[in-house]
């Protein structure tokens, strides 16, 4: 007797955009950099990286030595068994051979620009920093025996945290607008048991 086999019937999704579908399969993904888009040549999805001089495996183009392949392979080259391979001029040589090589000279460039500090504080942060420098100016031993030390921390946070506050001009400086102190200079505070970087 033959056995007969159930076959799921196929049905079709009408609720599935194809169009879409079709399109994020087909993608490589939405370059984010605005820089790179510019220069990004859809037609030449391979070619685009070897033409720029670029990577998109770092961990293959420069990969971790292997010293035991090396001594080898060396081996084999003395004992002629392998022939020696490509000099480094002629490394060189294809390396330069890149129509699209300022791509890596624009990025080094942007890499190496300097960025705006971002860093800004919280208001809850700066009013709990600045009950504390009121009452204490830089003696931080003292801070951290005061009742409000809820978050128990130690002097050397204090410190830290003080330091932080300090190196954002923009807070910093309304800060000592508001005690009539002059803005962008440290005050005149004596610190206490402390290993001042400031003296």
């Amino acid at each position: 007797m033959k056995i007969r086999k159930n076959h799921q019937r196929k049905r079709y999704r009408y609720n599935v955009n194809r169009k879409t579908m079709r399109k994020t399969r087909e993608s490589t993904g939405k370059i984010k950099d605005p820089e790179m888009k510019k220069l990004w040549i859809e037609t030449k999805r391979n070619k685009n990286f070897h033409e720029m001089g670029l990577s998109s495996d770092p961990n293959k183009t420069v990969p971790i030595p292997n010293f035991k392949q090396h001594r080898l392979k060396s081996v084999k080259i003395v004992n002629g068994f392998i022939e020696e391979e490509i000099d480094d001029e002629e490394l060189n040589e294809k390396i330069i051979d890149r129509p699209r090589g300022y791509v890596i000279e624009q990025l080094e460039a942007d890499a190496a620009a300097p960025r705006e500090k971002l860093l800004r504080l919280p208001k809850n942060s700066i009013d709990h920093l600045s009950y504390f420098l009121d009452k204490y100016k830089f003696n931080y031993k003292d801070m951290v025996t005061d009742r409000r030390n809820y978050l128990q921390w130690t002097w050397k946070q204090f410190r830290m945290k003080i330091k932080k506050f300090m190196s954002i001009p923009e807070q910093f400086d309304e800060y000592l607008k508001q005690r009539n102190l002059k803005p962008g200079v440290k005050p005149a505070w004596e610190e206490y048991d402390s290993d001042s970087e400031w003296k």
